[in-house]
């Protein structure tokens, strides 16, 4: 390979890695790989990373690389569909790099071992060879009705009497007024929604919101069951509001992120960008950017924290981030993504999480991922049961 190919391939690997790469761009570094040795490739690979690596934080660098990862996928998955049979052999170089990538993902992502004891004998039952990640489904609910929307649809858009998938064909039609409309996703199931004021909504698995057919008219009032991040559009005579459980969210115009699941006990709402007033239990506290109101449903305290806004909204990239979690929030998670039920061995570890991982991958991907890091071991069977178990436990 010349010197001026290995430069070209060394500047779109950069561009890749901090996530500035066109399709255009893609398709070249592909033409670019197929025409050089696998040594030089990899030895390509490697000066970028390591150039990068030693520049960076560690976790700014775990953070990036695991983004590379699942954005790679992404594309190689599409490119796929996009060629025809002729082609497709044309992307096989590229596996080495997303083979290096993943050596590189798991490598940084890797925590201090724990001391290898016997591994728990799991509970047998028949097993479950795999189970795909989640999708694009969901149904909108009106006088108890359901109408279940189309799977893999990019989202919908709210008019006053009827809502449409984003591609222009139309999910329902003929809505009534004073009707109260929900729109739910099952676990296993996330969609996006623009509401009729302009306002965008991102629905996480086993969520739901509901509003009145009057919505951008009289109020813009929204419930919501679960989690869902907002972008909410300005309209200073039309506050915006959210009512989760046993909190209010009051704004004008801003993006946020609520997640009010029932069986977590924290509810946790993050800004974004703009501010936010949360009210809960007669007590109140104002966001800026980069904040979490935490109201404890338990105790009911409700407190502020600085945290990373992109960690918190990062399923809606695509992205599992477990920075900070314990072991029973990471799989509370898993289990709405991946529609399984968690059952533990033994007793729960007190383990803090860590790292980031695509949503586009299968639960077994998860699921090394557990064992080779965090010395946690699980089996699925059948009936959709992760059984999760943890070396250490005496």
């Amino acid at each position: 390979m010349n010197d001026t190919n290995k430069e070209r391939i060394n500047i779109l690997l950069n561009r890749y890695i901090n996530d500035k790469l066109s399709k255009l761009e893609f398709d070249e570094l592909m033409h670019l790989v197929d025409a050089c040795d696998d040594e030089p490739f990899r030895d390509s690979v490697r000066e970028i990373i390591d150039r990068n690596t030693a520049e960076l934080p560690r976790e700014f660098v775990d953070n990036r690389i695991s983004t590379v990862h699942a954005n790679l996928r992404k594309l190689i998955v599409q490119d796929i569909q996009e060629q025809e049979e002729a082609r497709v052999r044309r992307i096989k170089p590229l596996w080495y790099w997303a083979a290096a990538a993943s050596l590189v993902l798991v490598g940084l992502f890797t925590y201090q071992r724990f001391q290898q004891t016997p591994v728990p004998e799991l509970a047998q039952t028949a097993p479950l060879d795999d189970i795909e990640p989640g999708s694009n489904k969901a149904s909108i609910i009106i006088d108890g009705q359901e109408h279940i929307l189309k799977d893999g649809e990019q989202g919908l858009i709210i008019g006053d009497t009827s809502i449409s998938y984003k591609d222009g064909d139309v999910a329902l039609a003929g809505i009534q007024t004073n009707k109260t409309i929900r729109i739910v996703t099952p676990y296993g199931g996330q969609y996006n929604l623009v509401l009729s004021d302009g306002s965008k909504v991102w629905l996480n698995a086993g969520s739901e919101i509901s509003y009145q057919t009057d919505f951008a008219r009289e109020n813009r009032t929204i419930d919501l069951k679960g989690e869902a991040y907002f972008e909410v559009q300005k309209n200073k005579n039309l506050p915006f509001i959210v009512r989760s459980r046993e909190q209010e969210i009051r704004v004008l115009g801003t993006e946020f992120n609520i997640n009010a699941y029932s069986d977590e006990k924290i509810i946790k709402t993050t800004l974004k960008g703009g501010s936010l007033r949360v009210r809960a239990n007669k007590q109140q506290t104002v966001l800026k950017p980069n904040q979490q109101a935490q109201f404890n449903t338990g105790s009911n305290a409700l407190a502020t924290k600085s945290v990373d806004a992109d960690a918190a909204i990062a399923w809606k990239e695509g992205i599992i981030d477990l920075h900070g979690m314990s072991l029973q929030e990471c799989m509370r998670n898993i289990s709405r993504w991946y529609d399984v039920e968690i059952v533990y061995q033994n007793d729960i570890p007190s383990i803090e999480m860590g790292g980031r991982m695509s949503r586009g991958l299968k639960l077994s991907t998860f699921q090394k991922f557990l064992e080779n890091n965090f010395s946690i071991h699980t089996k699925l069977t059948s009936d959709r049961k992760l059984t999760v178990a943890y070396a250490n436990n005496k």
